[in-house]
């Protein structure tokens, strides 16, 4: 057994040499099933971040973003630290009665708030909480119509699930209320391979400068109180033990100061919506 060990160190030493002559000077040593080798990391709830690669290592020189004085990177997780701003949403939506005790609640405490209904719970004999939502004063966004992984998409079905959605709001409402902000489903928009290059240029092409994840994903008050910090971004779903979170959290954060502001408003766009008589209507070919 020592005589083995002696082997191979005296092995590792000539490989280390031989890499330090000819090469870069670093070895890599690996055992077992190759097929085992760690997968590539990808974004989660918790992980996503401010900062965004929109090339992979094929292609160090694609998808690179154009110079912007937008103050905001691809990827938002929160706003401004230097103003006492903060942003509660909720993603899916598919409990209806959840929507509307939260509209009560925000029409309480006189806040307003961001939602994210999925395409597939957009019905017209909901058009009036729908309603009741932008009366309020909140914005409507989008989850994506089903709630898939965007990174697994190709193209077309890519743009079918971001701008969808808007063709069914607008069915709902009887106008055009145009959609200005989206929440891809699991914060995630990264492919097999880890980037999120094609997802990026298929969000742009549809006309998505930014996407919105959160930094404050926490149905217990008691914890999410201390970790609201300005500009924060509050993460919350259409179910009983969010709205009761809700309920409990908004006026904790009244009492800090904190004002309570739309997502587009968040990202520095108008808290006014220029609605229309036109409804849209998706039409792949005006994207081929």
């Amino acid at each position: 057994m020592k005589k083995k060990r002696l082997t191979c160190i005296a092995l590792l030493t000539v490989l280390l040499m031989f890499a330090q002559a000819y090469g870069d000077g670093t070895v890599t040593v690996s055992a077992g099933d190759p097929s085992q080798s760690p997968a590539p990391s990808v974004l989660s709830r918790s992980e996503t971040d401010l900062t965004v690669t929109v090339s992979d290592s094929s292609d160090e020189t694609a998808a690179q973003p154009e110079p912007t004085e937008d103050p905001f990177p691809f990827i938002i997780r929160f706003g401004s630290r230097d103003e006492n701003k903060i942003s509660l949403s909720m993603d899916d939506c598919y409990d209806m009665e959840c929507i509307k005790e939260t509209i009560e609640i925000c029409k309480e405490y006189g806040i307003v708030m961001t939602f994210y209904p999925l395409g597939i719970v957009l019905h017209e004999e909901d058009r009036e909480i729908w309603q009741s939502v932008i009366d309020a004063g909140c914005e409507i966004g989008t989850h994506t119509m089903n709630h898939g992984a965007l990174g697994g998409y190709d193209t077309r079905v890519m743009l079918a699930s971001i701008l969808r959605p808007q063709e069914r709001l607008d069915q709902v409402l009887g106008y055009h209320y145009p959609i200005r902000t989206l929440r891809p489903p699991y914060g995630n928009i990264e492919d097999a391979n880890g980037s999120i290059k094609h997802a990026y240029n298929v969000l742009k092409r549809a006309g998505y400068d930014h996407i919105v994840n959160w930094d404050v994903s926490q149905t217990d008050p008691v914890k999410a109180v201390p970790r609201v910090r300005n500009g924060s971004i509050l993460l919350y779903h259409a179910r009983p033990v969010d709205v009761r979170c809700i309920r409990t959290i908004i006026p904790q954060l009244q009492e800090k100061g904190f004002e309570f502001v739309t997502i587009a408003e968040m990202i520095g766009l108008s808290r006014e919506v220029a609605t229309s008589t036109d409804l849209y209507v998706f039409d792949m070919a005006n994207y081929e």
